[in-house]
């Protein structure tokens, strides 16, 4: 398999560990104990670390506790970690696959896995959080170290492997696994090989819509107060107070609401190709879930549980509680059990009969909302105007945009009115001149677009020629007006108090009722954009 970046470009890092020269007494120890299982030899090919490929966030740790990425890296002196990225190690003939927000160390001339996921393909001896795994011939095992600790296995895709915890050596074949807490031995059902899609960067998760006070914390900086729009980084957390909440959306699609006095952190989001990976950890609270099919694995973890679905809709509570309302989520911590359709599970508990209670009834009302179709209408726009404003109105929760001349502007909630977005102007002027404005609503994934034509004018009408002449009780007033706009600019005329008014463009000839006094007479011409000019005759 071959893993390459298309988003973030690949660094390759050549990595040797030399093998060292002596072994004290207590590693001479070890090899005679290796040498029992008769894994000498793939001993001292395994003390050869090569990174063959990585791709995004790779780092290896050198003296001080420095972590660098930089090139010209020889040797794997004490440990490697990914962030969102995908590292392959040569270890010997046999191969480490490093997924997404791992850790690993060196150990004895070994790699030793301590937290994330890993794939193995033999022949390869590592460690796993200390305890020693030899993996025979061409087999494939996968190791998973869920952060929190809540699953810890080694489970065997293909071929055979052997596993020293203490001073027990435990043989695990292919489709079982092994619990390195209770070194029970089980049957294996895979439910999520991420690693069987290529890597093709970082993905993303957004905040969709909050309620409330949300807090999000981006590495150790003090919080700062969640907005729609957000993305959440590998690392970052997000926090719900007391009747708040946060709905976050996922690369791919799908979504997870964070209820109330809850926690979640982003472990990994991975872009590949056949949609995405996601790895989610949630710490106290409760989270409702909702997976779309054929876009990837999703996996969350609690401290006490592990899921791991493609295609579900299902509420998982930090403290192990798995409600399901369609498909089907696979409980890697409790040794791949299947909590189905209609169906709730307790952690450690039998399976029950799904009953919701008013936080589902609230998660079903939410998901109601969020699947109403989408409705949008921009409102009339003159042909002409000085500078660009728009009003809209569509859903709440909607986000409408408006692109013009390569540009994109949000257009503003109105407060008080439910669903009615504006444009008041544009920060930067545009020159005069005829535009086509894409206007653009979404809202969960769904959008409508709607298009205008719109010509923005600063320049006033131009009238000029002015004469007036009266004959017994008329009096003729003719001109010229002059405008570049698509509609007749408004002429109006005012003697005295009264007032008179005609659309004209071009030569005009209006007749009024004479005056029965000498009054000036004031003539305005104005046009569609509301630019307007003045003449006046005595």
């Amino acid at each position: 398999m071959k893993l390459s970046a298309q988003v973030s470009t690949p660094q390759i890092l050549q990595v040797q560990a030399p093998l060292k020269s002596g072994l004290s007494a207590g590693l001479l120890g070890m090899s005679l104990w290796v040498g029992a299982l008769g894994l000498g030899q793939a001993s001292a090919q395994a003390a050869f670390l090569t990174v063959r490929e990585a791709a995004s966030r790779v780092e290896i740790q050198e003296a001080g506790n420095v972590w660098r990425t930089q090139a010209g890296i020889s040797s794997v002196a004490l440990g490697l970690r990914t962030g969102t990225g995908r590292a392959v190690l040569q270890s010997g003939t046999g191969q480490v696959v490093v997924g997404s927000a791992s850790r690993l160390r060196t150990y004895l001339q070994e790699a030793d896995l301590l937290e994330g996921q890993f794939l193995l393909r033999g022949p390869v001896e590592v460690h796993v959080q200390g305890n020693h795994l030899f993996i025979d011939g061409t087999g494939q095992v996968r190791v998973d170290l869920a952060p929190g600790g809540s699953t810890l296995r080694v489970a065997v895709i293909s071929g055979s492997s052997r596993l020293a915890i203490g001073a027990r050596i435990t043989t695990v074949r292919a489709g079982q696994q092994i619990a390195l807490k209770t070194g029970q031995i089980s049957d294996f059902r895979e439910t999520d090989p991420w690693y069987a899609a290529q890597f093709r960067g970082a993905g993303t998760a957004t905040i969709e819509a909050t309620r409330g006070g949300v807090k999000l914390f981006r590495g150790g900086a003090a919080s700062v107060n969640a907005a729609v729009g957000d993305d959440l980084a590998a690392g970052e957390r997000l926090t719900t107070d007391t009747n708040t909440w946060a709905e976050v959306g996922f690369t791919g699609g799908g979504y997870l609401r964070l209820t109330e006095q809850s926690e979640l952190s982003v472990i990994a989001i991975d872009k590949t190709a056949q949609g995405r990976e996601v790895t989610l950890q949630l710490l106290r609270g409760s989270a409702c879930n909702v997976v779309q099919k054929g876009q990837g694995g999703y996996k969350i973890t609690t401290p006490v549980v592990s899921t791991a679905v493609r295609g579900t809709v299902f509420r998982v509570d930090a403290n192990g509680l798995v409600k399901v309302f369609e498909g089907q989520v696979a409980l890697a911590s409790d040794e791949d059990v299947t909590v189905s359709e209609g169906e709730q599970r307790q952690q450690g508990g039998q399976l029950q009969p799904l009953t919701p209670d008013a936080l589902d009834a609230f998660n079903i009302a939410r998901d109601a909302e969020r699947a109403r179709p989408l409705v949008f209408k921009l409102d009339p726009t003159p042909s002409s105007l000085r500078e660009l404003a728009l009003s809209a109105r569509s859903l709440q929760g909607a986000t409408v945009t408006a692109t013009i001349a390569g540009r994109t502007v949000n257009l503003s909630a109105a407060e008080g009115t439910e669903g009615l977005f504006r444009l008041e102007r544009l920060q930067d002027t545009l020159p005069e001149g005829e535009y086509a404005v894409q206007v653009t609503a979404t809202r969960f994934g769904q959008t409508v677009t709607q298009t205008r034509q719109i010509r923005l004018d600063r320049t006033a009408p131009v009238v000029s020629n002015l004469r007036a002449s009266v004959e017994g009780r008329i009096l003729t007033l003719t001109g010229q007006v002059a405008d570049a706009g698509t509609t007749q600019p408004l002429l109006t005329v005012t003697l005295g108090d009264l007032s008179y008014t005609w659309r004209v463009q071009g030569n005009f000839s209006v007749l009024l009722p004479a005056p029965t006094s000498a009054v000036p007479i004031r003539v305005s011409v104005q046009d569609g954009a509301g630019n307007e000019s003045y003449a006046a005759l005595p």
